[in-house]
């Protein structure tokens, strides 16, 4: 016999105990519908965690910090450097300890042996030939260019966390399709056993279907495996464990290129707005300082130094007495061994280099820009086809299916529509998500970021 231990009166009161039941059940659905809620993908707010937490990102940014610091010491540089210093100095020389001249004063000597002193001295370089000012225009275009590095870096990490989660979407709509066609078969599988128990369906007809479905239900495997891979991909941008949040299949369009200011300009080829772009010349710019800089090593430099010294010890003025020196000095190189002519060839052959890059990174651009338009209108082409193949594989289902019942379609012929039912389903969901990938990719060779990160950063304004 099972012992029933009453607690407040549940057993005792079946009223109470289905109210409990009834809230407890709802209190759990409530949870779960709360947190599928809270659980959904957004794609601006998934790209704004990418800018913040890839690691691949914070790399970068972490290298054109390098470039800054560069700038900074080269700024330096101008402003010279003053040093404290200390010395202690021992001295046994008879020269400099002893009188060497008549009359022979013992009382007083001009040296001590032992020297202690402290105090101050400065170098000040004197930029009258001007290389050190170019060199130091040289660093900030350096440093302008790894900005410009870091920011299509970003562009770009930002459009492949964007065409991985479009990938998903599109996945997302594959196995809504594919559930649906399974269950469709499911759900008529039970009337044709009916149907053959009372004669008016042949039992191949079941064996028929129970083949579809498992076939249905390996795509839907293959499909869940892309899926487990993209989303793998996405959490490592992420730095992440996992991706867990739900995507849903895409439903909106992008926007006309006509109806969008930054993509008019894509059909004048504009390049001027993108990051690598304004890398690249502001290298050019820095190629050719270097090569100005090497041409001015030609030319004299001079340096200011300068000291201040309290000298404890005998010095001929008595102790503790200070002294300071202030000096120029001007360098003017003869001979290097041709070392200097080497250095201009390497520089002149670096400014050449870096113009050839832009020339061809140029004409790159503008042919990005050609093909990003054409597979933006590709894109949206595939897309009205799919919607209008869609449509129509909708009402052939739905004709069929009410003819499979009646027993006026055969099984093969059912399954067939299913099929193409699930297939167009797919392909629209397909051709959606490619085509917001191709207005991400049109974006991107504007030097812009998806619209998705656009949009979300102006909400969250």
């Amino acid at each position: 016999m099972k012992n029933k231990i009453p607690i407040c009166g549940y057993n005792k009161y079946p009223k109470l105990k289905l109210f409990a039941s009834s809230f407890i059940i709802s209190w759990l659905l409530s949870g779960l519908i709360f947190n599928s809620q809270a659980q959904t993908a957004n794609l601006g707010k998934l790209l704004h965690q990418v800018e913040t937490n890839a690691p691949a990102l914070k790399a970068v940014n972490s290298n054109a910090k390098i470039y800054e610091a560069n700038r900074r010491e080269g700024l330096g540089t101008l402003f010279g450097s003053v040093d404290a210093f200390g010395q202690l100095q021992y001295f046994n020389d008879n020269r400099l300890t002893r009188p060497i001249s008549p009359p022979i004063n013992f009382a007083t000597l001009p040296f001590d042996t032992k020297q202690i002193g402290y105090g101050l001295s400065l170098t000040l370089p004197l930029d009258i030939n001007g290389q050190i000012s170019t060199h130091l225009n040289s660093l900030v275009h350096q440093e302008r260019a790894a900005a410009y590095d870091a920011q299509q870096f970003r562009l770009a990490l930002l459009n492949q966390a964007a065409a991985l989660y479009h990938g998903i979407e599109s996945i997302s709509g594959k196995l809504e399709a594919l559930n649906k066609q399974a269950y469709s078969i499911r759900k008529q599988l039970k009337v044709t056993i009916i149907a053959i128990k009372v004669g008016r369906r042949a039992p191949v007809d079941s064996l028929r279907m129970e083949s579809e479905l498992s076939n249905v239900e390996g795509q839907i495997a293959d499909a869940n495996g892309t899926n487990t891979r993209l989303r793998a991909y996405l959490s490592a941008l992420l730095n992440q464990p996992v991706f867990s949040d739900s995507v849903a299949p895409p439903v909106k369009t992008p926007d006309e290129i006509q109806n969008s200011p930054f993509l008019k300009l894509a059909a004048m080829r504009d390049i001027n707005n993108r990051p690598d772009i304004q890398s690249i010349n502001e290298k050019v710019l820095a190629a050719k300082s270097g090569v100005t800089t090497s041409w001015l090593s030609f030319l004299p430099k001079a340096v200011l130094q300068g000291s201040w010294m309290e000298n404890q010890g005998f010095n001929g003025k008595g102790k503790d007495a200070p002294f300071w020196q202030l000096g120029v000095t001007v360098d003017l190189p003869i001979w290097t061994g041709l070392t200097r002519v080497a250095r201009i060839q390497e520089a002149e052959a670096r400014s050449d280099a870096a113009l050839y890059q832009s020339n061809a990174l140029k004409a790159s651009a503008k042919a990005e820009i050609v093909s990003a338009i054409g597979d933006w209108n590709s894109g949206k082409a595939q897309f009205i086809a799919a919607e209008n193949s869609l449509k129509s594989a909708e009402e052939v289902e739905r004709i069929q299916t009410e003819q499979f019942n009646q027993g006026r379609l055969s099984v093969t012929d059912y399954l067939d529509a299913e099929a193409k039912l699930a297939f167009s389903r797919a392909s629209f969901s397909a051709a959606l998500a490619h085509w917001w990938q191709a207005d991400d990719s049109l974006r991107l060779a504007q030097g812009l970021a998806p619209s998705a990160y656009t949009n979300y950063s102006e909400v969250s304004k």
